[in-house]
This record gives C-alpha cells, sequence and structure tokens, in this order.
C-alpha cells in the first residue's frame, strides 16, 4: 500500500521540485538521509550550484574537477554509487565522505543531473538494495528525465513561437513598408506640379504628417550666408497646419547633431531620442524629434523638422526609410520648381520691362512688378551716372506700400554701409538687417534693407535697386534675395536696351542740327542693336546671322597664302527625348547652361560659338593644328558632360551628353568653301552619333573608316 501510494506520487509530479522532495521524502524514510542535493552539471536549470537540497549537503563548488569527470562514467541503471569506490583517486574527499553516494538521476549531455546523498550508514543502503526499495530510485529516475523532455519540449516550442511571431512581425512590417513607399511615390505625384513654391512648401508639411502618420512637422528653409533658417509651414500643439513664415532664427540654435549633418553632407535623416520639444520657441513636452534634410546635390535647401509630441509613438526603422525616400523625392520636386518659377518670373519680367518704351517707365514697371509679383514690400529705383556719383529717384514706394513718383529725389551718394557694399559687390544683393529703414531721408522704422548696383557688361554703374520690410517685416530669405538678384539682371538688360532706344530717338529728332555731335552715340546705340540682332536670345550665343558675320570676317582677313580652317558641330544627344521628360521650359535652361559653357570655350580665344538649329551649336576656329582642334572638341564635349545634367533617358550616362564631330582644311581665300567645310563635319558628326552618341569624331576618321 504504502509503494503504490509512493508510486502514485513518482508519476504525478508535474516539476522536477515536487519530484525531488518526493525523493527527499523517500530516502529520508529509508536510508535516514538528512543531507541530500540534486546537482545538474550544466546551466540547464539556469544555475550550476545545487538545485534542490535538504539539510546541509556539501556545496557542489567543493567537489574537484576530477570528480565530475570520474562520475560522468556512470548511468542511471549503476544504481546507487559510493564515493568509497574510487579508490584514492579523492583521498582528501573519502576522509570526510565514506558514507556519500551518487546516484544518476539523467544521463542526458546537455542535462547531466546526479542525486547526492550524504551521511548514511552502507548497511542501510545494503539492506534496502536487497530489499528491492531501491529499484524505485530507477522509476524515479525515468520520470525526472521525462519532465526535463517536457521541460526542454516546452522550451523549444516557445523558442518556435517567438521566432515565428517575430518573423510575422517583420513580414507585417515589410508589408507595411511597401504601402508605405507606394504611398510616397504617390504623394510625390500629388505635389509635383503646385502653382507655387509656398504652395509645395504647405503640401510637404501636411502629406508627412497626415499621409505618412507623423505628429508634428515643420518646413524650414536654410540661408546660409546669414547663418540663419526662416521657417514656411508647421504645425500647433493639436496638429493643425500653422503659418510661420515670420520666424527666423540662428543656426547656432540647433542641436550640435543637426548642425554636423547640414555641414558635413553625410546623413539625410537625424533623429534625436529624449529631447525636448518646442512650439515656437517654448518647451512644450519631451520625446524625439528629427531632421529630414533637403539637398540640392551638396547644398543644403533646407529640411522638414518632426517630432511625436501628440501621440508620443517611436519612430521604426521602416519609418526611417521611408522618410529618406520622401525627403530625396521632394528635394527633386523643390529644386525643378524652384527653377520652373525662376524662369517664369524671369520671362514674365522681361516681358512686362519690354513693353516699356521710355526708361522711366521701365523703372515704374519695375517697381510695380516687384511689389506686385515678387512679394517684396518696398522697392525704389534710382538712376546713376558713370561715375556713380548720384542717385537720382524715379520710381519707389511710400509706407503704405503705394507705387509713386520719385523724381523729385536726388542726393549725392551717402557714405552708408550698404551703399559702400553695392558698389564693392555689382550685380550682387547686399543687405543690413536690424537697421533704421528710410523714406525721404527720415527713418520710418527698423528691419532689413537690400541693395544692389546695376552695371553693364563693361562694368558701367547704370542704377540702383533698393527693398526693405518695411510693411510685412517678413525675413530676408535666400531665395527672396536670389529672386531679386535675377529680376535686376532682367532690369539691366532692359534699361540698357531701352537707353539705347532712346539715344536712337533723340538723335534722329535732332540729327540735322547735331549730326557731327552725335554720329559717334549712334553709331554705338547701331552696334549695341547690331550684337543684339546677332545674338540667340536663349544661350546668348551667334545666332545663323553671327555665324554669316564671322565668316565674312574671316574671308576679308585672308591673303593669297593657304590658311588652316577648322569647324566644330555640337548637337547635344537625345534632346528631344529631354523635352519630353522634362518640359520644353527645363530643356531651355539646359540649353542655357551648355551655352555658358560653350561660350566660355570660345572666348578665350575670341571666337564665337553660334546655334545653329534648335540642339546644335558650331564654332569656326582658325590656324589650329588638327591636334588642336581634336583637343578642344573634347574639352567641349567632356565639359557638357562633367555638366552633369540630369537625362535619365540617356541611358548610356544618365546626364545630358552631346556629340561632336569637326574637320579641318587647309584653305586660301579663293577655295574657301564653308559648305564643304560643314558637310564634312557634319559628317563627322553623324560618324559620332552613330558610334553610340557622346564621342568626338573627325572627318579624316570617317573618310578613312568609309573606304
Amino acid at each position: 500500500m504504502f509503494a503504490r501510494a509512493l508510486l502514485k506520487n513518482i508519476m504525478s509530479a508535474r516539476s522536477h521540485k515536487l519530484l525531488a522532495m518526493v525523493v527527499f521524502d523517500h530516502l529520508e524514510e529509508l536510508l535516514a538521509a538528512n543531507s541530500l542535493c540534486v546537482v545538474c552539471e550544466q546551466k540547464f536549470f539556469g544555475t550550476d550550484t545545487a538545485v534542490f537540497s535538504r539539510g546541509v549537503p556539501t556545496e557542489p563548488s567543493c567537489y574537484p574537477e576530477e570528480f565530475w569527470s570520474w562520475v560522468a562514467q556512470f548511468d542511471t541503471s549503476d544504481g546507487m554509487i559510493p564515493i568509497s569506490i574510487a579508490g584514492n583517486q579523492f583521498d582528501a574527499l573519502r576522509e570526510n565522505n565514506l558514507d556519500t553516494y551518487i546516484f544518476v538521476l539523467d544521463n542526458y549531455s546537455s542535462a547531466r543531473t546526479y542525486l547526492i546523498v550524504e551521511n548514511i550508514e552502507a548497511g542501510k543502503v545494503t539492506d534496502a538494495s536487497e530489499g528491492n526499495a531501491l529499484e524505485l530510485m530507477q522509476i524515479i529516475a525515468s520520470r525526472w528525465q521525462c519532465l526535463r523532455a517536457e521541460l526542454e519540449a516546452k522550451r523549444e516550442y516557445r523558442q518556435r513561437d517567438i521566432k515565428e511571431g517575430k518573423y510575422l512581425d517583420v513580414i507585417h512590417q515589410r508589408e507595411q513598408f511597401i504601402e508605405d513607399m507606394n504611398l510616397v511615390q504617390k504623394i510625390a505625384v500629388e505635389i509635383s506640379n503646385p502653382e507655387t513654391l509656398d504652395e509645395l512648401h504647405r503640401f510637404a508639411v501636411e502629406s508627412v504628417r497626415e499621409q505618412l502618420g507623423f505628429d508634428r512637422t515643420a518646413l524650414m528653409l536654410l540661408d546660409i550666408k546669414k547663418r540663419c533658417f526662416s521657417g514656411t509651414y508647421g504645425t500647433d500643439e493639436n496638429g493643425n497646419t500653422t503659418d510661420v513664415h515670420h520666424t527666423q532664427y540662428d543656426l547656432h540654435q540647433l542641436e550640435q547633431e543637426y548642425i554636423d549633418a547640414l555641414f558635413e553632407g553625410v546623413e539625410s535623416l537625424v533623429i534625436i531620442e529624449n529631447a525636448p520639444l518646442y512650439n515656437d520657441g517654448t518647451v512644450i513636452g519631451q520625446g524625439w524629434n528629427g531632421m529630414l534634410i533637403l539637398r540640392d546635390s551638396e547644398d543644403t535647401i533646407g529640411w522638414i523638422a518632426l517630432d511625436n509630441y501628440i501621440h508620443r509613438a517611436p519612430i521604426t526603422d521602416f519609418q526611417r526609410q521611408i522618410l529618406e525616400s520622401f525627403g530625396s523625392l521632394l528635394s527633386q520636386i523643390y529644386i525643378r520648381k524652384r527653377q520652373e518659377q525662376n524662369v517664369r518670373m524671369l520671362h514674365a519680367s522681361m516681358v512686362e520691362l519690354s513693353r516699356c518704351m521710355t526708361v522711366r517707365d521701365v523703372c515704374k514697371s519695375a517697381v510695380t512688378f516687384g511689389i506686385n509679383r515678387l512679394g517684396i514690400d518696398r522697392l525704389a529705383v534710382f538712376l546713376t551716372d558713370a561715375n556713380c556719383s548720384y542717385m537720382q529717384g524715379t520710381w519707389g514706394t511710400d509706407i503704405q506700400g503705394n507705387v509713386v513718383d520719385e523724381s523729385y529725389y536726388r542726393s549725392e551718394l551717402v557714405d552708408r554701409t550698404i551703399v559702400s557694399n553695392a558698389r564693392s559687390n555689382p550685380n550682387e544683393v547686399v543687405f543690413d538687417e536690424s537697421v533704421p529703414i528710410y523714406h525721404d531721408f527720415h527713418i520710418v522704422g527698423f528691419g532689413w534693407t537690400a541693395m544692389t548696383m546695376l552695371t553693364s557688361s563693361s562694368g558701367e554703374p547704370i542704377a540702383f535697386i533698393a527693398a526693405d520690410n518695411l510693411i510685412r517685416r517678413s525675413p530676408l530669405t535666400y531665395q527672396l534675395r536670389e529672386v531679386i538678384r535675377m529680376f535686376a539682371s532682367n532690369l539691366t538688360e532692359v534699361l540698357l536696351r531701352t537707353r539705347a532706344q532712346e539715344a536712337v530717338h533723340v538723335l534722329n529728332e535732332t540729327l540735322e542740327e547735331e549730326v557731327k555731335a552725335r554720329t559717334k552715340e549712334l553709331q554705338l546705340a547701331n552696334e549695341q542693336l547690331e550684337i543684339m540682332a546677332k545674338m540667340d536670345p536663349l544661350t546668348r550665343l551667334g545666332n545663323r546671322r553671327m555665324l554669316e558675320s564671322v565668316l565674312e570676317k574671316t574671308c576679308s582677313h585672308c591673303d593669297g597664302s593657304k590658311q588652316t580652317f577648322g569647324l566644330i558641330i555640337v548637337d547635344i544627344d537625345h534632346f528631344g527625348l529631354y523635352n519630353n521628360c522634362y518640359g520644353h521650359m527645363q530643356g531651355d535652361i539646359a540649353l542655357m547652361r551648355i551655352g555658358s559653357l560653350l561660350q566660355a570655350k570660345a572666348e578665350k580665344n575670341n571666337e564665337v560659338f553660334c546655334r545653329i538649329g534648335g540642339e546644335e551649336f558650331a564654332l569656326l576656329v582658325v590656324n589650329r593644328t588638327e591636334q588642336q582642334v581634336s583637343q578642344l572638341a573634347e574639352n567641349i564635349r567632356f565639359s557638357i558632360e562633367n555638366e552633369a545634367i540630369p537625362h535619365e533617358d540617356n541611358e548610356a550616362k544618365g546626364v545630358l551628353t552631346a556629340s561632336v564631330g569637326y574637320t579641318v582644311m587647309e584653305l586660301s581665300r579663293s577655295e574657301f568653301n564653308f559648305d564643304a567645310l560643314y558637310n564634312q563635319a557634319d559628317r563627322a558628326l553623324y560618324s559620332a552619333k552613330a558610334r553610340g552618341r557622346n564621342k568626338v569624331a573627325s572627318f579624316v576618321d570617317t573618310a578613312q573608316l568609309i573606304e
């Protein structure tokens, strides 16, 4: 009856601890043992000491390493093993442990477990063994091993479930990431064609917040020259869009991590954890905040500021990748939109100004355009002489922002810092901040004032443009300074042309009376008009009329001896595809950039590059060797490629490239035939394109290849 109850307790034990207690109770009664412990060699139970014990057994750490190596040879079937059979292997141990027995509960290699029973009489063990009372230990060992197997299986199942859970989380996150990336592309399409840059600023802030799911966002624009940044649109504490155009902060107010990212140009997204969160410069809480940097190549445009003030949720790695992708797309959209806006502004201002017939009308139109179209509070135009000895008012703005006649204003150039800076930096916008603002020699407020001095191509002063922020007190941003600079460039050109036209008009009216005195001025004015007639208005290179003039001039200087004539023809690769991809306005910008490169190559030798077709240019050179012409052609091709104008449809390079063909002929004046020269260069150009484009080919090589 007793053995049956004990067996029931053994088989019903659901843990090693309960089973150990049953074993301890059984051996205390059977062998009168009072010091027992269960030891596992490995950390299967989370410890390397006695797992369970009763009484005051010897600590497992007191046994030498040799003891554990010796006992490892036994198995569960060996029963109760006395230490005394070890002979003299453990003399120091045997002196005090002759009545100690070992029983192997579990011989599993990863969880080898022993029952150590101390201070029992050998006779009791012998009697229990002869009476088969110790056979129950085999059942206990089997149950112990079963419990260990169950525990091990439970652990494996748990690890499997943990891994499966993590795997499912990763799958879910990846699926969500793919959805979010598709959303990023969709947002980029939605905001790609805003009416104005300001509308793009607002779209960007609201898209990151409302569609990408971030708490609060703001778009800041960087002004590196002033070492400050200004706001556009932001988010209040309730998650609503706010207008923050009035805000401007110094760069030193940023965290050092942000400053390093802005100027080292490595990271595009920086997140700072456990940071103070601000609203209009006031701390409102703590969480993470971040900076998503927008760049134009290596130049920083600004950044989108983010934080988790509302929901306080952490930012995930997938969200970081989404932000970086969105930032890259937004930068491209911003750059394109800024270029488009500038081109539209330049075109619109040129149209407005060109309608005027007099210098005075031009000045009035310029002031009106600046106030109504450029967003400038107050603007005035002052004329000056070649010596820059005075400032003569034309049209300006009163303190209410109305366009008024200021022809009454005239003064010698005052000794003011901003005037001196404008004279020292012609055609650049100089400015002072937090200074008095004047109107008719009286201080009417404080804010920023800006000025630029307009000069002709020869450096002769023409006029001054002055602007300030008296009315709306808006900050002077880098974008506004750039707009003023480009507008001033247009105004310079129109003023020069109108002044020349006025001079021609005056000369015509007084021709009979002052024919001798005005002949020289009329000639200069006509020369200016003639030059303009021979200029391509888009690229500022020569046009076909200029090419005809160059040919006539070249032939007139030839004597009877033979001279070397070279002709280089440049044709932009896949330009039709470029226009289809980026639009004709962007195509015009690309032509302007390439025109500047070609002009620089020609001006070094007083030569003239001419635009002879939509994307085709020609340069006639005289008295250069074949090698020199070849080197020049290669330099031209490399410069265009190195300009790195993006062209995704040009699969070979990914940037805008050009094919170049040239020929060199030795001819006398009587033999000179431009058509023959052009046909040879054109055949060479065709060869360059046939060889894969972005190549330079000579007529000689082409002719040899055909032969």
